[in-house]
């Protein structure tokens, strides 16, 4: 199944605006594809706003089982968000700017089923802000990340950007990566963990990874999402019993127990 849609704006805007970001079905996973090769895939304000959107779909759809996020052009995944809409910013456009991307970036982090970033080029900036909210990440060897706000904009980022960032880098590396506006390779972006693969075909890596992802248990997969979520925000003990009972009482945990035991089949449902 197949579905393509124009999901940052509405339809039919004389500029265009409505294809700069894309969503389609392909089986059991929501493809969200940033669409402004001419620029790199710079984020306009409609953008953020139609990311939001698919965050809301893919959640709400109990026939998706993930979400997929890249850019077109194969020169950037995303290269920040679009100066242009930086013009004439006060200090308290700034607070309220940086309001709304914790909330979109907050949206996309708490999407209750995986989130792959599929990564080449330039990830800039904003883009790196994303790519930080996937929970796994795959890149081309020409893929690169980067926050060189202190030689470009002089501008700076909020702290739940920044805590994403540390969680995903380490903060050694995240510190010298923004004080001294440094790139960071594919390889070093693998050995520090951020991502899971480098590979030589991206579009054959994504489709395995996809696969397998879209294979697993829903809800296995929601409860490790939802704990580790539980466990960034309180930062000490968590109480995960309702999590626990909802896997352990749900039907597919007893098909599959039952399906091991008699060498039976099983089919994953999300409940």
């Amino acid at each position: 199944m197949s579905e393509t849609t124009g999901g940052a704006v509405a339809d039919g805007q004389a500029d265009g605006s409505a294809e700069q970001l894309l969503t389609e079905v392909r089986g059991r996973a929501l493809h969200v594809t940033f669409n402004r090769p001419e620029a790199r895939n710079a984020m306009t304000f409609a953008m953020y706003q139609g990311l939001a959107d698919a965050c809301a779909r893919v959640d709400a759809d109990p026939d998706l089982r993930v979400l997929v996020l890249r850019g077109a052009g194969g020169r950037a995944f995303v290269a920040g968000t679009d100066i242009a809409q930086f013009r004439g910013f006060t200090g308290a456009d700034g607070v309220e700017y940086e309001k709304t991307i914790d909330e979109i970036l907050g949206a996309l982090a708490a999407v209750q089923k995986p989130v792959i970033a599929v990564i080449d080029g330039h990830c800039v900036g904003g883009g790196l802000g994303i790519a930080s909210c996937a929970d796994i990440r795959i890149a081309s060897e020409r893929a690169s990340f980067s926050v060189p706000i202190a030689k470009t904009l002089g501008n700076t980022l909020s702290v739940n950007t920044l805590r994403r960032l540390v969680r995903a880098f380490g903060e050694p590396r995240t510190t010298s990566m923004l004080l001294m506006a440094r790139r960071v390779d594919a390889q070093e972006a693998l050995l520090s963990g951020f991502l899971t693969e480098v590979a030589e075909d991206l579009d054959e890596a994504a489709e395995r990874v996809i696969e397998q992802v879209a294979g697993g248990a829903p809800l296995t997969q929601w409860s490790i999402k939802e704990n580790l979520r539980r466990l960034n925000a309180a930062g000490g003990e968590v109480d995960d019993s309702d999590v626990v009972s909802t896997v352990y009482g749900s039907e597919d945990f007893a098909g599959a127990v039952e399906a091991f035991l008699t060498k039976g089949s099983r089919e994953w449902t999300g409940t």
